[in-house]
């Protein structure tokens, strides 16, 4: 939902498309987020995982090991999250146009 309204944004704002289309940290910002939402595939495929194995197992813990990889995905999401506001400020204030 985030990307449709941010693209129905980039084609009716004020801006338009002429400017976002050619703006380097606008496809920045765009990647990273779809990095991010890649990143979230292996964590949430672990929980939904471990969730079942509790149920039919009171006792069950994930491996340890488990959750340090679960934990450096969380991790790397987080960082690489921080950067999509960073990428939008920058385009706001102008830079990024890519000229032919």
């Amino acid at each position: 939902m985030i990307i449709v309204v941010g693209f129905i944004r980039a084609t009716v704002a004020a801006k338009g498309w002429a400017y976002y289309g050619v703006n380097l940290f606008f496809w920045a910002k765009i990647a990273t987020f779809f990095v991010v939402a890649l990143l979230s595939i292996p964590p949430t495929v672990a929980i939904i995982r471990w969730r079942n194995a509790l149920k039919s197992d009171a006792a069950f813990a994930p491996p340890a090991d488990a959750i340090r990889r679960v934990r450096g995905y969380l991790w790397a999401e987080a960082a690489l999250f921080l950067l999509i506001p960073v990428f939008a400020a920058v385009m706001a204030r102008g830079y990024g146009e890519l000229t032919p």
